[in-house]
This record gives C-alpha cells, structure tokens and sequence, in this order.
C-alpha cells in the first residue's frame, strides 16, 4: 500500500466574492524533499479525475473537521489543466470560513496543499547527482487544502463570485508562474 503524500502550493489571494480558486498542484516543477528530488509530470491527476469513484474534499490545513467543500456535493470543482490541478470551490457560511476569508484577505494565509496516495512514478538522475522521483500518476486524490505553512511556491488563489469556467478560461484567470519547493509531510 502507497503511503499518504502531500505537496503544498504558494497561494496569492485577491478577494472577490464568495469563491475560492486557485492551484493545489503545479507541473513540471522540481521540488526538494528529504533525501531526493520531486515533481509531477502533466497529466498526473488524469485518471484519478475521470474515476466516479474520486470524491475530493476541501478543508483548511488537511483538518477533516475544517470542511470547506466537497466534489459529489457540487460545493468543489477540481480537474486538471496545463499548470496543474485548479480547483474552485463555494464558501459556506461558517465561522471557520468566514475567518478563513478575513486571512485571505489579509494575506495571512497564502498557501495550498493537496493529499493523494501515489500511483506510478519514474525515478532519475538530476544534475546534481540527488535522486529526482517524477509521479506520472496519482493513484487517489483525497483533499486540497488552504494550509498556513506552504512548501511549493507558484500558484494563485483568489476570491470571486463566478462560476467554474474550465480550463481556457481557469487559464486566463490563474497566472502561476514561480519556483516550486516541495515538502513531504
């Protein structure tokens, strides 16, 4: 059995509306993890998205009881693009994510994360000589986060009020272009 991995994303809000969007994930982008090198080749999260069975949460800090949003509720849309994994989900009305908002805003929290068991990986040798281990796959997708302590930095989040636009649109509205690091947890 795979164990659990998450990888964190740098965040930039922009509050509009009720809506967060932003990446979890980034492609092509080398990161730093204990012992070696990771990365995610575009079209990891291909066959996960297309399973029926692949039910995505949102939570603040990977906290289940932090519940944001959910894919089978229609609360958290989430697919893949040339970036990465964009995601766009609904607030509720809580006091956890009514607080959550305030620190977006504020630029307290500007970081996202996502949890997933491994699917099928290639390992290689970077410049270096460190080992650089490339997920091809991912196996299961089970939360994106908003997290305080972010390790991949490149991705924008904001707050709007419009609805999931795909992915020619997603792109024009998400420019994230920046390094990466990554942190196992």
């Amino acid at each position: 059995m795979s164990s659990l991995s998450r990888f964190h994303v740098q965040l930039r809000a922009q509050v509009v509306g009720n809506r967060v969007e932003g990446h979890a994930a980034v492609f092509g982008q080398i990161a730093t993890v204990p012992g070696h090198y990771e990365a995610l080749e575009r079209g990891a999260f291909g066959d996960v998205l297309k399973n029926p069975d692949t039910d995505v949460r949102a939570l603040i800090n990977h906290d289940a009881n932090l519940l944001l949003a959910r894919q089978s509720a229609g609360t958290l849309r989430i697919g893949e693009d040339s970036e990465g994994l964009p995601f766009d989900l609904d607030l509720p009305n809580t006091t956890y994510a009514n607080d959550l908002r305030e620190l977006l805003e504020r630029g307290d929290i500007n970081g996202a994360s996502f949890a997933f068991l491994p699917g099928a990986d290639r390992w290689d040798k970077a410049p270096d000589g460190r080992q650089l281990r490339t997920h091809t796959s991912v196996s299961q997708l089970i939360d994106v986060s908003v997290v305080t302590f972010p390790a991949y930095e490149g991705a924008a989040v904001s707050l709007r009020s419009m609805t999931f636009a795909g992915n020619s649109q997603r792109e024009q509205l998400i420019r994230a272009r920046a390094r990466v690091t990554l942190r196992g947890v």
